[in-house]
């Protein structure tokens, strides 16, 4: 018999974290804590209004699961079968594993037979606001390898020109959050290519996107409101080049494990992907590190004060101690 306890989080935001879609000063997160014979394991999670979720309704379907969960009726391996994809299941998949990792005393390093890494390249992101402010923030953080720009199609000439031109082997991620039609993609292609940008994420809205279907564009394109789990792969190959795997979309690391196995069967980039959550969220990620060709976990920057034994941001670099909060 175990007992399952659900916490709603609040964390304050060291900076207001300003999107295409809006802006907020805090995260909403819930934790998910399982407890069997003394043992204890942990997930987060990150409900997301554009997928229609909120704190309530996510900490609906987790106390629904609540008895079988605690009765052992469910557990790794038939989660997937009681809740659908989503920040749900993710918190409670995350929970598994550390509770898994718990109770055999190993490391999910060991426990998925992947080396552990001592440090791992960092990103930042820049968020949306006046160009010279974005150039400001870009200025201040030239020591991480990999820069996001978060953008609308307002002012992207001066945006891009100038960051290219303070970062010269930085890889820059342009991320619309579906901010653009396919007009607004094609007429900036040239200034796409002459500002060298390395990967533009969801583009258009993911409703819209069948418009990218044949598009021979001169950048990779990435999908992150357009896929969510394995189910969508199969449509990401004709229009993506790459996916944004986050947990609070795959429903956990279960499903992130089945994904990276099939998208390079099926020659897709990948990225890793978070929302702006603490660094409980951002471990059950890592050990996918060797499958990644972007990683883009920096929620923690934005929280004011993360977790004790999180992962630790120095000088561009994630650095992952032996003691963590998870796994």
């Amino acid at each position: 018999m175990s007992n399952i306890q659900i916490k709603h989080i609040s964390w304050d935001l060291n900076k207001s974290f300003t999107i295409s879609r809006g802006s907020k000063t805090t995260a909403e997160t819930i934790e998910v804590k399982i407890e069997s014979n003394n043992f204890y394991g942990y997930g987060e999670c990150v409900p997301y209004k554009r997928y229609d979720e909120t704190i309530d309704s996510v900490t609906s379907e987790i106390h629904k699961l609540k008895p079988d969960i605690e009765e052992g009726n469910i557990n790794l391996t038939n989660l997937d079968s009681f809740l659908k994809n989503g920040a749900a299941r993710n918190a409670i998949d995350c929970a598994m594993w550390d509770l898994e990792c718990k109770m055999k005393n190993t490391s999910i390093w060991k426990l998925m037979g992947v080396t552990k890494p001592t440090t791992l390249p960092g990103s930042y992101t820049v968020v949306l606001d006046e160009p010279e402010k974005m150039i400001e923030d870009v200025s201040n953080h030239q020591e991480f390898p990999t820069l996001k720009l978060k953008v609308n199609k307002n002012n992207l000439h001066e945006i891009l020109t100038k960051t290219r031109e303070l970062s010269p082997n930085n890889v820059i991620i342009v991320d619309a959050n579906e901010a653009f039609n396919i007009d607004d993609l094609k007429s900036n292609a040239d200034l796409f290519v002459k500002t060298k940008i390395d990967l533009i994420e969801q583009p258009l809205l993911s409703e819209n996107d069948n418009e990218l279907k044949g598009l021979n564009f001169p950048v990779s394109i990435c999908a992150d409101e357009s896929f969510h789990d394995s189910s969508d792969l199969a449509k990401m190959a004709h229009k993506y080049n790459t996916i944004n795997i986050k947990l609070d979309k795959t429903g956990g690391l279960s499903e992130a494990v089945k994904i990276v196995k099939e998208a390079k069967k099926l020659d897709l980039n990948i990225m890793l992907g978070c929302m702006v959550s603490s660094s409980l969220s951002m471990l059950p990620l890592l050990p996918l590190y060797e499958h990644a060709d972007f990683i883009d976990l920096d929620g923690p920057c934005f929280i004011a004060n993360d977790r004790k034994n999180g992962l630790i941001y120095e000088n561009g670099m994630m650095l992952v101690k032996e003691d963590l909060c998870w796994g």
